[in-house]
């Protein structure tokens, strides 16, 4: 089968949960013996690459002088990227991730003859979070009604889009490459590591609140060391640190970016990794975590309270109808029995079984199963 994967960003220039899933649903097809293409962009020139993910056509973006001023951005311009690329080569599926190129594939199916997929990991909101101009809501209920296939990544992202756009989808979890986490090193640090991994200018995902509630944490675990691994520009977390003691501030690591072979290795060595994020679709690093055997923290919100058990994970409560969370005794005291379920010589050997839920053999049997329905 020929599968065409789409997306204006890709990993590892952009290293977030779309760009990652599309990375491992590419490698993972093309070892089931599929011809993969991955269509998206970069920074620098247009290029063709060839590795064990398949082809990736990757394309300089689409910048034009004044965009910004109508409020049009790269992901925007993508879809012109998309519809050429669709045009210039034949593919029997093509599986976006992104309403922009879902657009150009659905308008380019017809002519070509290839199934379409539109995969929605997260989803903007008419009169929330769509922008009036470019028409994100009307080019969203486009896709909808064109594409032969519509999947959420859980059953909180398929509510959203009933309530809001009136169509069902398919629930099918990111696909996570269960082996490369599993792979990195034991966890024989000397002290205790807390890890929280993400895009930490985005206020939702927790990033104050987490450094709040530190303090907190270490009074029953005074060595205990918190490593942030992510985006965290020195404005934004400088400010939040600053106010610490000496004490606190020192056992805070900002690890920066760093660099994607680094994440088995980190997952490993921590104790728990901790996602206090509200309006979370899935969490794709709460099932990496589990990967690697890394019980985890996170917030009862949004679309992970489907995918935690209590062997693997302990929630919070929010206790806010705001978009992000300030709970911070409770995020301390959920952190705290993290820990106590980290020293349960059982709870390694059951996240790495409830990783399995999200592994290409499972996940990947979904979506192959889906691809021949629609042909």
């Amino acid at each position: 089968m020929k599968i065409a994967f789409t997306h204006p960003y890709c990993w590892p220039f952009m290293r977030r949960g779309n760009e990652r899933n599309i990375d491992v649903m590419a490698r993972y097809f093309t070892r089931q013996g599929h011809e993969v293409t991955t269509i998206s962009s970069r920074p620098g020139r247009y290029g063709i690459e060839h590795d064990d993910s398949g082809t990736r056509i990757l394309a300089r973006p689409i910048e034009i002088p004044g965009m910004s001023l109508l409020r049009i951005n790269t992901m925007h311009t993508f879809w012109l990227t998309a519809w050429r690329e669709l045009q210039r080569h034949q593919f029997d599926v093509v599986h976006s991730l992104l309403f922009t190129d879902a657009l150009a594939a659905t308008m380019r199916a017809p002519g070509r003859g290839f199934a379409t997929v539109f995969q929605m990991n997260g989803v903007a909101l008419p009169g929330l979070s769509c922008r009036r101009f470019p028409p994100e809501a009307a080019m969203y209920r486009r896709v909808m009604k064109s594409a032969d296939a519509l999947i959420t990544c859980s059953e909180y992202i398929r509510a959203l889009v009933q309530e809001h756009y009136g169509v069902d989808s398919i629930v099918i979890p990111p696909m996570v490459d269960v082996d490369t986490f599993a792979s990195g090193s034991s966890r024989a640090a000397e002290r205790p590591y807390l890890l929280a991994a993400g895009d930490f200018t985005v206020p939702r995902k927790g990033i104050r609140v987490l450094l709040e509630a530190f303090p907190l944490v270490k009074r029953e675990y005074p060595e205990l060391v918190l490593r942030l691994s992510g985006c965290m520009p020195e404005q934004l977390i400088a400010p939040l640190i600053r106010t610490m003691p000496e004490k606190i501030r020192g056992d805070i690591e900002l690890l920066g970016l760093g660099r994607p072979d680094d994440l088995p290795t980190l997952y490993s060595e921590s104790s728990v990794l901790v996602l206090p994020a509200m309006g979370e679709p899935s969490g794709t690093v709460l099932m990496e975590a589990w990967a690697a055997g890394t019980p985890i923290v996170t917030t009862n919100h949004g679309g992970v309270p489907e995918f935690v058990t209590p062997e693997v994970g302990i929630m919070f409560e929010p206790m806010t109808g705001d978009l992000e969370t300030r709970n911070a005794e409770g995020l301390a005291e959920a952190i705290v029995k993290a820990m106590q379920l980290a020293q349960n010589p059982a709870t390694a050997d059951a996240c790495r079984a409830h990783a399995q839920d999200f592994s290409g053999a499972r996940i990947g049997m979904q979506i192959e199963a889906l691809y021949d329905r629609i042909r």
